[in-house]
């Protein structure tokens, strides 16, 4: 039966729904924009459905129609642009998660993953952020995703879903165009690619742990074909690099594959500012590996540039470079 992806035409949506197909699943993408063009070496293998997260029908009609049987919840919108604008936010991720898991209840729906984040984390952190740390978020975007986490274990608990989420913490690889302050390591390592200057926005010394789109679709995967027994956590913290590495440390790993890269700073203060009020260096994600195995293979910068230079010049239609 198929599976269906929200957010399917996405960063971590079409890269996902590639290792799906590869599984031998039917897929099901969802999503506001088609950009099937970044799919077009399986697009005989999957469907899409345009519908929007707000549209209680859309969501309603696409589990329904296509006989869901489990459900990766990718789509939301991102943190800049909810705080531009936190009413369509509170539309798309916390109403939009509803719908996602009322029709999951209503249809018979198994499984859901639930793709959350480190921006539930804000209040009172410090320089480790773990299971225990209280989740009080500043941003809208966090508010969001935080109540995703909370109504998932409602649903887990009360009609019996099961639900399960990752956190992630600043995914990166190429082809990220959302407008989110930690992507400046995506768009340095994807310029330096290319062959083009990049002016990053933030000083050398600034640092924050990060994870590699592949290892952030491996912990989806792992976590949603994990036997059910392994799970009692339900939300999981998951991360690449960490303790975090310096900017300058991700330029210099860049520069051993391409020495010529140009690289420059010109740091903006607003986002400064916020990267001086957050003090997390490390992220302990050992409940996901003593549950169902987690492990990174992307564990160092010069792993990611290797590979992610490798991905740019291989596939950068799947990119939209």
């Amino acid at each position: 039966m198929p599976i269906l992806i929200t957010g399917g035409t996405g960063f971590l949506g079409t890269a996902l729904a590639r290792q799906l197909v590869q599984r031998g699943e039917e897929v099901v993408l969802f999503a506001t924009t088609p950009r099937l063009e970044r799919l077009a070496d399986i697009k005989d293998k999957i469907k899409f459905v345009q519908g929007d997260l707000k549209v209680w029908n859309d969501v309603l009609n696409v589990v329904k129609d296509h006989k869901i049987s489990g459900i990766f919840h990718m789509g939301a919108m991102l943190s800049t642009p909810s705080e531009k604008n936190p009413w369509a936010s509170f539309e798309t991720n916390v109403a939009g998660t509803m719908y996602v898991l009322e029709a999951a209840r209503l249809f018979g729906v198994k499984k859901v993953f639930f793709a959350s984040t480190s921006a539930t984390y804000g209040l009172g952190i410090g320089e480790t952020v773990n299971e225990a740390t209280l989740q009080r978020p500043t941003n809208v975007y966090g508010i969001g995703k935080l109540y995703g986490e909370l109504l998932g274990r409602f649903y887990r608990r009360k009609f019996g879903l099961d639900f399960r989420a990752v956190r992630y913490f600043a995914v990166i690889g190429p082809g990220a165009r959302t407008i989110m302050r930690t992507q400046y390591n995506s768009w340095m390592i994807e310029n330096a690619a290319l062959g083009k200057p990049y002016e990053c926005f933030v000083t050398e010394d600034i640092r924050v742990p990060v994870t590699y789109f592949k290892d952030a679709i491996r912990a989806a995967e792992m976590l949603y074909y994990a036997p059910q027994e392994k799970i009692k956590k339900v939300c999981y913290n998951v991360v690449g690099v960490s303790p975090a590495q310096k900017v300058k440390d991700l330029e210099m790993a860049i520069k051993k594959f391409i020495p010529d890269a140009r690289i420059t700073y010109k740091p903006d203060p607003a986002t400064m500012e916020m990267f001086r009020d957050y003090p997390v260096r490390k992220v302990d994600d050992s409940p996901a590996r003593e549950e169902w195995g987690w492990q990174p293979l992307y564990t160092s910068f010069e792993k990611i540039v290797a590979d992610f230079i490798q991905e740019v010049k291989t596939h950068p239609r799947w990119y939209g470079l």
